[in-house]
């Protein structure tokens, strides 16, 4: 296996075991993780959709081995959109009405040695059609 290749086996089994620590943590936290890897057509998806307190909870989470990058950066207007889309369209489909937020959870290190950090309403919802 060429080293791009290795490197990007990596990256996705960090990022799996990211969100793995991630939805622990939330669940030590007092949230319900309702979903994993919510997918919509293969478009959209959105890491972990979590509730607490009445409130509907989409996470995205981010992996880094180290600090070399702020794994903020790596949500651009884009993801954001998606996530927006995607939440809509969850959102929709229960059958009551959630208040809901955006929250990223950043997870730096290794899976024996990291830092998790979790920034509650992240970001808002972009205006426009989705």
């Amino acid at each position: 296996m060429s080293d791009k290749k290795q490197q990007g086996k990596e990256n996705r089994e960090w990022g799996a075991e990211a969100e793995k620590i991630a939805a622990e943590w939330l669940l030590t936290h007092g949230y319900v993780v309702r979903h994993q890897n919510w997918r919509m057509k293969n478009t959209i998806e959105i890491d972990i959709i979590a509730e607490l307190a009445e409130t509907i909870v989409f996470i995205e989470v981010k992996a880094r081995k180290g600090n070399v990058l702020d794994p903020l950066d790596a949500i651009d207007e884009r993801k954001m959109k998606k996530m927006v889309k995607g939440a809509n369209i969850y959102l929709q489909g229960l059958d009551r009405l959630f208040k809901y937020r955006f929250d990223i959870i950043t997870v730096t290190g290794t899976p024996q040695n990291y830092t998790l950090d979790h920034f509650p309403d992240a970001f808002y919802p972009p205006l426009g059609r989705y």
